[in-house]
């Protein structure tokens, strides 16, 4: 193995002492479209998607909610800013920003956006002209909800002169929030002191649409109690919302609170979005359309290092989930890599190409058993190059390290996709630059796989399967793979690590067991513990897979209800099209 200022690190002499150019770096801001000037096209093909959202807004009568729903990272904040960009040529629409996280502190989330409404409506040209009188009265009835009414009367005192008592709705809200502390139940403060609004009508192509985001950056309750405020005051002809939001933040808060406060363990937190939201709008996975996102993010990097990353880059987003922000903070990292292995006198001219650094950080993150693995073997890695896809399968019968990397070489699309490649071949070929990407990135403490937090690879499928099945279940999962099925298989467990929690996160990962029964699987301790760990999971399905020699009267009550796949004569054809449709079915629904 070569190590940089090893014997066989000649490549990359020592130059101690020469002086080098400062190395130019352009990092890529994690802003949305729209927030910088940096980046004006997304890549990610929204344009679309936000000229429809924007129409959609505009004919709309209203009241009308829709949701932009998205994991962290995935682009609502662009999104929304391009419906934003959209709307803003359109005269009869007052359009609203409401960044809900900067409130975070507000007890009272309402009046903030409240005020922003009527800011907004204030700066409008037309409001006067295009919103006439209804517009004005909107005004004034949003100044009373935020800045307070006034309800004075007349109070008699023993021994003090009369004094007018004025009484402001966010101190009405907070006695009644004392007496009512749930904001969930409480809904007659809302009815009694906002009634005004009622009685403004506004024309009937007027809009005004309010574009809420980061509302899952604030704590739950604080997000609940601005769905609550939006749900029984601002309902109203002419307005549209478009909330973004991380759906599972808001939907795991409530089926959390209503299991430990009320009681009620099968509480569905769904159904309370589905109530607000008329319009659920999923931002769709980006991992088709990572080329072109990469495209974009390179634009204004120098002409050589495009052309290291280009061929490579878009595998690594792959395997990065397609995450867009955990992407532009991968890309980052590596130009950094690249810039301080540059600057290094011990380094040779040019530094590590940066296509080493980009392969050895992806590996470590998304695959570190493979990682460890091929950076401790040059054999390993030599061989690996020259196996073949068809060749993967029986490899993966065999033990040690190379069948641990012909595993996740058969059920891992992306690992194949970026070993495969060109960049992939280099990196697995040149044992002197491998190494000294590996050695420069340990030894200055570059590697942490909290670099790339955002990343959620979800499965289509946890497999749980008796060891003694190992070479039926391998070709099955090899022709989910080919068929672009997503599975999670034979993961390793690193030592010291606690099995049953391993499970656990590893279960977080995928919303289907495939449960492969073979003759064992009535007595094998593991398989049993990953059956009844799903059980007691809400919502995950299970699929009974039978296998050659098993027998089905051993298995569990619950499980022999099911309707099974029948493989006991062996792998069918017609069987596994049922399997792969059904995975990809379950998928789309998630």
């Amino acid at each position: 193995m070569h190590r940089v200022g090893d014997t066989g690190g000649e490549c990359l002499a020592a130059q101690t002492g020469v002086e080098r150019s400062p190395v130019k770096i352009r990092l890529i801001a994690d802003q949305a479209i729209g927030e910088t000037d940096q980046r004006d096209v997304d890549g990610l093909g929204f344009d679309v998607y936000a000229r429809v959202l924007a129409s959609a807004a505009t004919d709309t009568r209203g009241p009308f909610t829709i949701g932009v729903f998205g994991e962290w990272g995935t682009g609502k904040t662009s999104l929304i800013r391009m419906v934003e960009r959209n709307l803003s040529a359109d005269e009869n629409v007052v359009t609203v920003w409401f960044n809900a996280w900067r409130y975070e502190q507000e007890e009272h989330p309402i009046v903030p956006l409240v005020g922003t409404i009527v800011r907004a409506l204030e700066e409008h040209a037309g409001l006067s002209g295009r919103f006439g009188e209804a517009g004005r009265r909107l005004v004034r009835s949003l100044r009373a909800i935020a800045y307070g009414f006034s309800a004075k009367s007349k109070v008699q005192v023993p021994g003090f002169a009369e004094f007018e008592a004025s009484f402001v709705a966010k101190d009405m809200i907070d006695r009644n929030a004392k007496l009512t502390p749930d904001p969930l139940l409480d809904r007659s403060l809302y009815f009694g002191a906002f009634n005004s609004l009622e009685n403004v009508k506004l024309r009937e192509d007027l809009r005004v649409i309010i574009l809420i985001d980061d509302l899952d950056r604030c704590f739950p309750d604080q997000a609940i109690r601005l769905l609550e405020s939006i749900k029984l005051v601002l309902a109203q002809p002419g307005f549209i919302f478009v909330l973004g939001v991380a759906r599972k933040v808001v939907e795991g808060y409530l089926q959390h609170r209503y299991s430990s406060e009320y009681g009620i363990a099968d509480f569905k937190g769904e159904l309370y979005l589905d109530k607000i939201v008329q319009l659920p709008f999923h931002i769709p996975p980006s991992t088709n359309r990572m080329a072109e996102f990469c495209r974009t993010l390179l634009a204004d990097q120098p002409a050589d290092l495009v052309a290291e990353l280009q061929p490579v880059l878009p595998s690594v987003a792959d395997a990065l989930g397609g995450n867009p922000r955990a992407v532009i903070r991968f890309i980052n990292n590596i130009l950094i890599d690249h810039a301080i292995s540059s600057a290094l006198p011990e380094s040779g001219e040019g530094g590590i190409p940066i296509r080493y650094f980009a392969v050895s950080r992806c590996l470590e993150h998304r695959w570190p058993d493979v990682f460890e693995a091929l950076t401790t073997s040059d054999q390993l890695a030599d061989d690996v190059a020259n196996w073949t896809p068809e060749s993967y399968a029986d490899k993966a019968l065999g033990s040690g390290t190379d069948s641990l990397v012909a595993t996740k070489l058969v059920s891992d699309r992306e690992l194949r996709q970026l070993l495969t490649g060109a960049q992939g071949r280099d990196w697995l070929t040149d044992p002197v630059l491998r190494q000294a990407s590996v050695s420069f990135l340990v030894t200055r403490q570059r590697l942490s796989r909290l670099d790339t937090s955002e990343i959620r690879i979800r499965y289509d499928a946890f497999v749980s399967f008796p060891d003694e099945d190992r070479p039926i279940v391998i070709e099955i999962v090899e022709r989910l793979t080919e068929a672009g099925v997503r599975v999670y298989f034979d993961e390793h467990i690193p030592l010291g690590a606690r099995w049953e929690e391993a499970l656990n996160t590893s279960l977080d990962q995928a919303d289907t067991l495939l449960y492969c029964v073979g003759k064992t699987t009535g007595a094998a301790t593991g398989q049993l513990l990953e059956y009844d760990t799903v059980t007691s999971r809400p919502g995950f399905s299970i699929i009974p897979v039978i296998l050659p020699g098993a027998n089905t009267e051993t298995l569990p009550d619950a499980l022999r209800s099911r309707q099974w796949l029948d493989f006991r004569t062996g792998v069918t054809d017609s069987g596994m099209k049922r399997l792969i449709s059904t995975l990809h079915s379950k998928s789309r629904r998630g």
